[in-house]
Parts: structure tokens; C-alpha cells; sequence
């Protein structure tokens, strides 16, 4: 009887630390940045026009499965014109924040859950959760404005699933690598 206590007492540990050793360091060749998740991510590119010229916004996606918490994890990147976005500069980069977040609220037809500055060391950065499709999905996302390159973390899941560890796991994990 012990043996068999023992046993379940372990079983939360073991799927805990399965599913640690199942996620992946992530970094696309030639790119400055890394960051963790659950499986493969799958490159997407795309050219936009806009006021400052034409921009070229790179995203890699995860796509989960329904036993998964998070069904899609996301990382965007855009590099602006040099000198875009100076660090005295925090109105504009906080006007930035808001037009980004605002479009991607809009975007899903959403709500805002809450929002929170979440730089990345020196870097100004903003954190945010999104309630949409009737309150049935959550979309976190993390934004980081390094220089004049614009970073978007998203992860996405249904609300029953939406307290979970890995959305914070993924949007935490994001390092940008030193030079050497």
C-alpha cells in the first residue's frame, strides 16, 4: 500500500518534469534572440507597406495540440529605420505600445484583461492579456522594443485553459544573446 501511495505521489512530479524536458531553446540562424517552447516553430514572412517604408515583419509559430494548454505560440519581429525610436523618446515608445496592442485587440475583436510594463533589462517592453471569441479564448502577449528592433510574443488558448504555467514559461523565456 505505501509502494502504491508513493507511486501517485509521484506521478505530478514525472508529468512535470516530461514535459520540462520536452521544450526546446529556439533561436532562428543569424538572429539575436532565443527563447523557449514547447516543439518546432515554422517561419513566416511577409512585406508590409507602411508610412516609414516597406518592412519585412519575420514570425515563427508553434502549433499546439488539443491536449497541449497553449494551441499557438508566436514570436514577431520587425527591425524600423535606424534611429526610429530613440530611448529619450518614451512617449512615442509608450504611443508605439498602446497602437500595437490596441490593432491586435482589435484585430480579435477582444477586450483587454489587463496590461503591465514588462521590459526586458534596459529595453522598454509591455505586457498584456486579451479576452475574445465571447470570453471562449486568451491571447497573453509580451512586446519589447529593443533598439529599433519590435519584438511580439503571443501565446493563444481557450479561457478554461488560460491560468496556465506555460503561456508565462513561453513569454518569460525570451533572452536576447550577448555578442561576442
Amino acid at each position: 500500500m505505501k509502494q502504491v501511495v508513493c507511486f501517485f505521489l509521484l506521478i505530478p512530479f514525472l508529468t512535470m518534469t516530461l514535459d520540462a524536458q520536452s521544450w526546446v531553446k529556439f533561436s532562428p540562424a543569424g538572429q539575436p534572440f532565443e527563447i523557449t517552447c514547447p516543439g518546432e516553430m515554422k517561419n513566416a514572412e511577409k512585406k508590409l507597406l507602411t508610412e516609414v517604408g516597406e518592412m519585412h515583419p519575420v514570425t515563427w509559430v508553434y502549433q499546439g495540440t488539443d491536449k497541449e494548454s497553449n494551441y499557438i505560440y508566436s514570436i514577431s519581429y520587425v527591425d524600423y529605420p535606424d534611429g526610429s525610436f530613440h530611448p529619450d523618446s518614451t512617449a512615442l515608445i509608450d504611443e508605439f505600445f498602446k497602437v500595437s496592442m490596441d490593432t491586435h485587440i482589435e484585430d480579435l475583436k477582444g477586450e483587454l484583461v489587463y496590461k503591465t510594463p514588462a521590459g526586458y533589462y534596459s529595453y522598454p517592453g509591455m505586457m498584456y492579456r486579451v479576452s475574445y471569441n465571447k470570453n471562449k479564448a486568451v491571447a497573453k502577449s509580451r512586446m519589447i522594443l529593443a533598439g529599433d528592433r519590435f519584438y511580439a510574443l503571443q501565446v493563444y488558448t481557450i479561457s478554461e485553459k488560460s491560468l496556465n504555467q506555460d503561456m508565462d514559461k513561453f513569454l518569460n523565456s525570451f533572452e536576447i544573446k550577448r555578442k561576442k
